[in-house]
């Protein structure tokens, strides 16, 4: 909870340079909470799946083919993958099991209740108290007359994409009568967060996140969802006269935002393919790409698989997607694990459900952000979760205790 508490009360304002890197508040309270999962040795209890090591592989490669390209590490994405690094095994040592999830997303309703409040107050003066800190403008933003909360992230679309998916893991607490207060206060705090943000792609993700948890009827028949998504996304792009990315513009048209931007850039994205496939290319190489440039030269890249894909080639895009996939499908063998489980309740299903939603939220919002702030510990919080939580059901179904020496090959961990 201190670790979460960090990253939503303290803004990047508050840092100290080291050595030319900007040491913000977050990064030491990922120093201090790994080295302690170190010290008690609960990171040598992690059983490393094949989510963890495409992560690690995507990290490396995307260090490893920007130096390639440049000569030189790039601090950024050093800084990228020890960050991603430190949030998720930390928080995969932390969280292994249903019962520590559940006293985890408890704690979470009284972490963001004060910070609501604090948006809301931003919400009715158009000045942000977070401000007090640096890092954050002190007048807030406004679009459409409706004033932009950001909070403590540098950016509205930070604090509601962080609304956006932790509500769809409260969703899955409705599930168990004796939890459900806890869980719809939880879901009208994200809620409020996401609206007092006003901005198109933290609503959307939600309206994503809403949309999966209507699949729960479905839930043992997705493969057909699957199939009936990639189906209907078929028969947009014959009946469309743009291609299939366009869908943001003309879903913007509708919600308001920036969709046209976003189906822009990855118009652009596809079209310049033959420039970033291979080691990727410089950023301010994009200036042409829109109208608007950013004051360095090149576009505002707010697509984070645009953006991963310019800054290291279409391998590093690949082994992002790949994970991102493994994760998927560990999440659908602990999905099936725990209908095979007679000592599993409902409740159980429904949480690690609502961790396959919150992943989802997080894939939706790569479309219209970067994690450039904070925003990233959130992300890698809920991959972790949802990697433990999978992998806890398989473990169980071979009724193996916690303790016990696993091998991964025999117990189906990988996907």
């Amino acid at each position: 909870m201190a670790f979460l508490g960090g990253a939503l009360y303290i803004t990047q304002g508050q840092a100290v340079d080291v050595a030319g890197i900007n040491c913000f508040a977050i990064r030491f309270v990922e120093a201090a909470a790994f080295l302690r999962v170190l010290n008690r040795g609960e990171l040598s209890k992690v059983r490393f799946t094949s989510v963890d090591r495409w992560l690690l592989i995507f990290f490396g490669t995307y260090v490893s083919v920007m130096l390639l390209r440049t000569g030189t590490l790039d601090k950024y994405a050093v800084g990228m993958a020890v960050d991603g690094s430190l949030v998720y095994f930390t928080f995969r040592s932390l969280i292994a099991n249903l019962d520590e999830f559940r006293d985890f997303m408890k704690g979470t309703v009284y972490v963001l209740m004060p910070f609501t409040l604090l948006m809301l107050i931003e919400a009715t003066t158009a000045r942000n108290p977070f401000a007090a800190m640096g890092g954050v403008p002190e007048v807030s933003y406004f679009r459409d007359g409706n004033v932009r909360c950001s909070g403590s992230f540098r950016s509205s679309i930070g604090a509601g994409s962080m609304g956006a998916a932790f509500m769809p893991l409260f969703i899955g607490f409705l599930f168990d009568k004796p939890q459900r207060t806890w869980a719809a206060i939880g879901i009208m705090l994200s809620l409020g967060i996401v609206l007092m943000s006003h901005s198109s792609g933290p609503l959307l993700a939600t309206i994503a996140a809403i949309a999966a948890w209507g699949c729960w009827q479905w839930r043992a028949k997705m493969r057909t969802v699957r199939w009936g998504i990639v189906g209907s996304l078929v028969g947009l792009q014959l009946v469309m006269k743009a291609p299939i990315w366009f869908i943001f513009s003309h879903i913007s048209d509708i919600t308001g935002g920036d969709g046209w931007h976003r189906s822009n850039l990855i118009d652009q994205f596809v079209k310049h393919f033959q420039q970033w496939w291979l080691v990727g290319m410089p950023f301010d190489n994009t200036g042409d790409w829109a109208a608007t440039q950013m004051p360095w030269g090149g576009v505002d890249v707010t697509n984070y698989y645009v953006s991963v894909g310019i800054g290291s080639g279409l391998i590093s895009l690949v082994f992002l997607v790949v994970m991102l996939t493994k994760c998927f499908g560990l999440l659908g063998q602990g999905l099936r694990a725990a209908r095979q489980l007679f000592t599993m309740e409902l409740i159980d299903e429904a949480m690690v459900w609502g961790a396959g939603c919150a992943i989802l939220t997080h894939v939706v919002n790569f479309f219209s952000v970067v994690y450039w702030d904070q925003s990233y510990v959130i992300y890698y919080i809920h991959l972790a979760i949802a990697v433990s939580l999978s992998q806890y059901l398989l473990i169980a179904q071979l009724g193996l205790e916690p303790e016990m020496e696993l091998n991964i090959s025999e117990a189906k961990i990988e996907c």
